[in-house]
Order: structure tokens, then C-alpha cells, then sequence
């Protein structure tokens, strides 16, 4: 059963990669390792992101895809 502190989609996945680390022999992560080394790099890239979007769009740009031939050169 989910329990907000001790079993949640983030410890089911620690779990998961923790077996798979065991399996390839290597010692597993803490929450706080898998955290520092993966979780916030990726949260800190989204937030970046987020913040690029929010000012380009609060100053009336918009972001438009380059036709095919321009994404080749």
C-alpha cells in the first residue's frame, strides 16, 4: 500500500535500480546519493527550461520549429 514517506513511486524506483545495481554487483544508492546525483541535476535542467519559456513567452516571443531543410545545415 502507498505510504507518502516509505513506500511511494521514488522508493519503488530507488528499489528498482538498488536490485539492479546488486545484480551487476556494484553497491547501492541511498536516497540521498540517488537524489544529489541524479534528481536534482535533471529537476535544475527542467527549471531552467521553465524559466527560459516563461520570460521568452512573457515578452511576446514564441518559439517556432525550423523547416526540415534548415535543421540539415
Amino acid at each position: 500500500r502507498y505510504e507518502e514517506h516509505s513506500h511511494n513511486c521514488y522508493t519503488y524506483a530507488l528499489a528498482f535500480i538498488n536490485s539492479v545495481l546488486t545484480t551487476q554487483g556494484k553497491q547501492q544508492m541511498s536516497k540521498l546519493e540517488f537524489t544529489e546525483k541524479f534528481v536534482i541535476p535533471q529537476t535544475k535542467k527542467a527549471s531552467k527550461y521553465i524559466t527560459l519559456h516563461q520570460e521568452l513567452t512573457a515578452n511576446d516571443f514564441y518559439i517556432v520549429p525550423l523547416p526540415d531543410q534548415e535543421k540539415q545545415c
